[in-house]
């Protein structure tokens, strides 16, 4: 795991937009569940999603350690982080949109929460345009040889 300013840029290049992510929880008995989440905002390090006090994901993330996964072509990226739940209803109503509404109603409800999750760590793993990565699947099987392709660990 590097500390290297220059991996922490390029993994932020790969996270930054990025509007869906797969966050897995851990349930009571140390099951590992994974669901789709719409980011928020992404402000520093810390992600926001807007959840419900009544979903399991609220209760299986506030103080504990989550995974954050996306996919965007052939980048590929992995966030840890932990857990925290706001009920700041003026935040609330400053991440509110229309597809929380559809969803959720008002940020006015109580139900509806606002989840960071702080992230502490993240890999990604980056193969390249679609092109280069074909070429590279079909060299890789004729000569035996790794695709090419970047890879880095970072502590944030």
């Amino acid at each position: 795991m590097t500390d290297d300013t220059e991996a922490k840029a390029a993994l932020r290049e790969r996270v930054d937009g990025q509007r869906f992510v797969m966050m897995t929880t851990a349930t009571a008995d140390g099951t590992l569940t994974s669901r789709p989440m719409t980011v928020q905002e992404f402000d520093g390090w810390t992600l926001r999603f807007i959840t419900q006090d009544s979903n399991a994901v609220t209760a299986e993330s506030e103080g504990k350690q989550v995974n954050l996964a996306m996919m965007d072509g052939g980048n590929y990226v992995s966030l840890s982080g932990t857990g925290r739940v706001s009920r700041d209803v003026q935040q609330k109503r400053e991440l509110w949109d229309r597809l929380n509404e559809a969803y959720a109603g008002e940020p006015e409800d109580p139900d509806n929460v606002i989840l960071d999750v702080h992230v502490d760590e993240g890999e990604y793993w980056d193969g390249g345009n679609p092109i280069a990565r074909v070429v590279g699947l079909a060299k890789a099987a004729i000569t035996g040889e790794r695709p090419s392709g970047k890879h880095d660990s970072v502590d944030i």
